[in-house]
């Protein structure tokens, strides 16, 4: 069920409250404006403020942690909409070298392959840290008309030092991505404006056409909406399915050294169970289903429960003065 857009605006300003009131207590890590959980079941009649904390604590144990100062209880309601609990905790979506021995096969598989043209939902990293994540998809400065490539920051720079121009390699480097892979440049990024969202734009060797590697074209852009069924394509998962359960959200994420409020998140859960991300995927752009319009910009996730963190689509091409066009 979509919400109308007046409980959304009350919603909104309920979640202003509940950030100042809440983001920094060390147990919390992200809120927003979503569906409520009774008993593991979506309640899609109603609204809260969601409130998700690292450890889920009650009586006694909520009682020792507030006193030690780890966190403090969160009230039944914040300005008139019910609050939910939820535990959980996200991490970026890039696969790194350090996550253990196993390198990723890249035999016949053509996500992480060498692709001209380039399309969203195949491999891609800086040219400095051995990893990959996700191409997302073609877009096209507003101002010049250039065409680049939409991923996340920390896909594209992953580097609070990472400089204008620095080389982008498709496949990226975990992938087997070397100098003659160079297929663009890093141009600019809106973690400025806490969004982990970065454009490149095309040296000119290789095409990159407006296609996601399984879907097809992308049909434009829309905000999201509560309730939307979505699916993208991301060079860990491949093909994954998902509705939106939140959004409005901040989160807190650590990049390296530095945590940092992002904001515009959505949370996607898993359409009829299964898995909806991995990493991997970050950068991967989350299409309604029923319109193939661009809604959501991927970047993070969980596994215990399965849930997808993504970017307000319109929020990130807005920051970055880029657009998406569609066919014709």
């Amino acid at each position: 069920m979509k919400s109308d857009p007046t409980t959304i605006a009350r919603a909104r300003l309920a979640l202003r409250k509940a950030t100042r009131d809440f983001m920094f207590d060390p147990n919390v890590n992200l809120i927003g404006i979503g569906y409520p959980e009774h008993n593991g079941q979506i309640a899609e009649n109603e609204i809260a403020i969601r409130v998700h904390v690292n450890q889920k604590l009650s009586g006694v144990a909520l009682e020792a942690a507030t006193a030690a100062g780890y966190t403090r209880p969160i009230p039944s309601e914040i300005n008139g909409f019910p609050t939910d609990v939820l535990q959980g905790t996200y991490h970026l979506h890039q696969w790194q070298a350090w996550r253990g021995w196993w390198r990723p096969t890249t035999s016949g598989n053509e996500r992480a392959m060498s692709a001209d043209p380039m399309r969203g939902g195949i491999s891609i990293s800086d040219e400095f840290h051995m990893v990959y994540g996700t191409l997302g998809g073609k877009v096209y400065d507003r101002a010049t008309g250039e065409e680049m490539i939409l991923s996340n920051w920390h896909v594209l720079a992953g580097d609070w030092r990472a400089r204008r121009g620095q080389l982008i390699y498709q496949p990226g480097r975990l992938d087997g991505g070397t100098f003659s892979n160079a297929s663009a440049h890093l141009t600019r990024h809106a973690m400025e404006v806490n969004l982990d969202a970065a454009v490149a734009t095309l040296t000119g060797r290789r095409r990159l056409i407006n296609e996601q590697l399984g879907l097809g074209p992308v049909l434009g852009a829309s905000n999201a909406q509560l309730g939307d069924e979505v699916v993208k394509s991301g060079r860990s998962s491949y093909i994954t399915y998902g509705r939106i359960v939140e959004i409005n959200s901040v989160a807190r994420m650590r990049y390296g050294y530095l945590e940092r409020l992002v904001r515009d998140v959505m949370i996607i859960d898993p359409w009829n169970g299964g898995e909806v991300s991995r990493p991997g995927d970050s950068g991967s752009w989350w299409l309604n289903r029923a319109t193939r319009q661009a809604v959501g910009l991927h970047f993070a996730g969980s596994d215990m429960p399965e849930r997808a963190l993504a970017l307000n689509m319109q929020s990130v091409l807005d920051a970055l003065g880029v657009e998406i066009r569609g066919l014709g």
